[in-house]
């Protein structure tokens, strides 16, 4: 065969398979998420363009062959009708598996009666507390199919233990379909194997419309509103155990060993405090990691978020909660240990508070905090494995490339 007529055979093939693919209406942008139980369960969202009554979530014990799927059981999906900013309908479906064994590994496809995904697999969490690593990343945001999806491929081949992805806000620039069909093709199957949390960011949240317009600030650029955009809890399906109306957007996860706890900081800082604090106050494990979006020691531009350090800021240091992670500023920060706003005495209890940005929009670092630093850097697009060994936290700063930028570890 000439390659005139290779290549021409590969595009009717491609053709083919791509008009295959849209009349069998494949399941898409299927991610796992891990529930507020990841021993025992996980939760699994997918959408298709067209409305299947069928669709259903197929789980079995994963095998060393393809014995496993003689035993699948199915577990009936949760519907939802969508119209996207471009009036487009699709519908998203979502599932809890549960009563899963901890510590186990499961094989498990999504779809309905035409067409089924290919089998993934998901490990849940043990029940006690056990070394485990995952992988945390600051803002996608902008560019995410050209050029995050280099920055997922690497965080994966680097860290393909890891147990799940941590997401600190901004993971698309616009709430609107195209943005988040480049998250999803970025992220291609990492998202369908290794289950994600994420709370959003400023820019996840919804547009402010009136008379069916976008409303435009001063300097044309669309307002925001303080409710999370549809497009955030149509895609995934997170715990619900936040304070009362933040449903998806903050909650906690224990972990091995590890209290996570996620805040949504676009909104409503002093349900949250309270929140936050009776989770510290009642915290089981010996670690402690917080989340969100807007960092209390900026790192970027000129900006000064007090009131976010003022809300959370005591609690962190009154409870001495180990590692907080955030973006928004999108320029490396790393501060040493700190305790009221200062850097910690040998021995003495502290936070270490880190800002960072996985995508190509990058500002110049500024120095407003820059002696609580112990690392800062500009123009980087990082990751972060994080491994948590009995007494000991390991940070890594990875760049894109995979090159190591920064790391320090934790011992208590």
């Amino acid at each position: 065969m000439s390659p005139r007529t290779l290549l021409l055979a590969l595009a009717a093939g491609a053709i083919l398979g791509g008009a295959w693919l849209r009349a069998a209406d494949l399941p898409e942008r299927v991610i796992l998420n891990l529930t507020a139980q990841p021993a025992t369960s996980i939760a699994v969202t997918w959408r298709t363009t067209g409305e299947h009554a069928g669709a259903a979530a197929e789980f079995a014990g994963a095998t060393d062959t393809a014995e496993f799927a003689k035993a699948a059981k199915k577990i009936p999906a949760h519907a939802e009708r969508f119209v996207t900013d471009k009036k487009d309908v699709v519908y998203h479906y979502s599932v809890v598996i549960d009563g899963l064994v901890p510590g186990t590994r499961y094989a498990y496809r999504v779809g309905h009666d035409a067409a089924q995904s290919e089998w993934n697999q998901f490990e849940t969490a043990r029940t006690a507390a056990a070394p485990f690593r995952f992988v945390w990343f600051g803002d996608p945001q902008d560019d995410i199919a050209e050029h995050c999806s280099r920055m997922f491929r690497e965080a994966y081949r680097a860290a393909g233990d890891a147990k799940f992805w941590l997401f600190s806000g901004d993971l698309c620039s616009e709430p609107e379909d195209s943005r988040w069909g480049e998250l999803f093709y970025a992220a291609g199957f990492a998202f369908r194997s290794t289950p994600s949390l994420m709370t959003p960011g400023n820019h996840d949240m919804a547009y402010l419309v009136k008379d069916g317009a976008i409303v435009l600030d001063d300097r044309k650029k669309k307002k925001r509103t303080d409710t999370v955009a549809t497009t955030w809890r149509a895609h995934f399906t997170l715990p619900e155990n936040g304070p009362t109306g933040t449903a998806e957007a903050s909650f906690h996860v224990d972990y091995q060993g590890v209290r996570f706890i996620l805040i949504n900081s676009n909104v409503a800082f002093a349900e949250h405090a309270a929140w936050l604090e009776r989770l510290l106050a009642t915290n089981p494990n010996r670690w402690t990691i917080v989340t969100f979006h807007h960092p209390l020691y900026s790192a970027g531009r000129t900006r000064d978020d007090k009131a976010t350090r003022n809300a959370f800021l005591p609690l962190f240091d009154q409870y001495a909660v180990d590692l907080v992670l955030t973006g928004h500023d999108h320029a490396y920060a790393r501060s040493h240990k700190l305790r009221n706003s200062q850097i910690a005495a040998p021995g003495e209890k502290g936070t270490v508070y880190v800002v960072s940005s996985s995508g190509p929009k990058t500002y110049v670092a500024q120095p407003l905090y820059k002696e609580l630093m112990a690392k800062t850097g500009e123009g980087l697009m990082l990751f972060h494995p994080i491994t948590i060994d009995s007494r000991t936290l390991t940070f890594e700063a990875r760049t894109a490339a995979g090159n190591l930028y920064d790391s320090f570890t934790l011992s208590k």
